[in-house]
């Protein structure tokens, strides 16, 4: 799975691109031997990858790029993606470019799904994002925002995005490959379905906690806004 990852990242054609992969500690030392920049942390931080983000995204900053793409280990990039971000970019200047995703079952299948949150662009997966540099002061949220709300940091970034007033685009091509782990895109492609899904109730206690006393104060405390009122709807 790993492989198929970085090699999907090796194919994108279109500029110089390296690969960061982050281990949150439970490294792979094959990666080691890949043509990537291997960063391992000495101890996982449970945080659905929020804090390997934020590491990349501050190596990347540093050490002078121009643009941050990320991918979570489990998906992988088709050959065009990378590309058309960056002629959308050429094209618009927008500030972050996105793309829409076909989703595939755990061994890599294709289903015949698609999210409709998604096309009607009020959503956007961690793995469709590339930022522009002027942008990159938003990979601190990474690390701001409060650990239960994790699990929905795709929305939180999303809403700091529009907090922060940054241009959005997208190619509306289908570009990233999503390996799902969700109940109800196998439901609706009437596949056999795997244990262990996560269901519609699996991201409910972190919307929950959004909408509590302890959630206002610890985002408006960490990251300077609240959430819900920039995601859209």
């Amino acid at each position: 799975m790993l492989r198929q990852t970085h090699e999907s990242v090796l194919c994108q054609q279109g500029a110089e691109i390296d690969h960061f992969m982050i281990a949150d500690g439970y490294a792979n030392l094959e990666v080691s031997k890949w043509k990537t920049k291997h960063i391992v942390l000495p101890q996982s931080h449970g945080d659905n990858g929020n804090t390997p983000r934020g590491i990349g995204s501050l190596l990347a900053d540093v050490e002078g790029y121009d643009f941050i793409a990320y991918l979570d280990a489990d998906n992988w990039f088709h050959a065009n993606h990378l590309e058309s971000l960056l002629e959308l970019h050429n094209e618009t200047n927008a500030d972050i470019c996105t793309s829409f995703r076909t989703f595939h079952s755990l061994n890599g299948e294709q289903l015949n799904v698609y999210e409709e949150n998604e096309d009607n662009l009020l959503h956007v997966d961690t793995s469709c994002l590339l930022i522009h540099r002027k942008a990159f002061c938003l990979s601190t949220i990474w690390m701001q925002m409060p650990r239960q709300v994790s699990p929905i940091c795709d929305r939180i970034f999303v809403s700091a995005i529009h907090f922060n007033k940054f241009t959005m685009k997208s190619t509306l091509k289908r570009t990233v490959a999503f390996r799902s782990q969700y109940e109800h895109h196998y439901t609706e492609e009437m596949h056999l379905m795997p244990t262990g899904l996560k269901t519609d109730t699996t991201l409910k206690p972190s919307f929950d906690y959004l909408l509590s006393v302890n959630g206002v104060n610890a985002c408006t405390t960490k990251m300077g806004f609240w959430p819900p009122t920039y995601m859209p709807t």
